[in-house]
């Protein structure tokens, strides 16, 4: 049976195991072109993730708190009829 250490241990080994093959492998072993544009297209779906985590975040934390911009101003007052 796998223990938790065992698994993050193998879980870092991994990623230096990972990194190591894309900088020999794949960025090293293509022309400059094509190692610019995986680059690129690397870093406009990260800035894609990480705004949608935004968004997402920004949701749970107002439907679980019940503040944020589209919370009801507590201070407004009711319109009479």
């Amino acid at each position: 049976m796998v223990t938790v250490v065992d698994f993050v241990v193998q879980l870092v080994v991994s990623v230096f195991d990972l990194v190591r093959i894309f900088l020999l492998e794949v960025l090293l072993g293509v022309d400059p072109l094509t190692a610019l544009s995986f680059l690129v297209g690397g870093g406009l779906t990260t800035a894609a993730v990480a705004g949608f985590g935004y968004l997402v975040v920004g949701a749970v934390l107002n439907q679980l708190t019940g503040s944020g911009a589209s919370a009801p101003d507590s201070g407004a007052e009711e319109p009479t009829r």
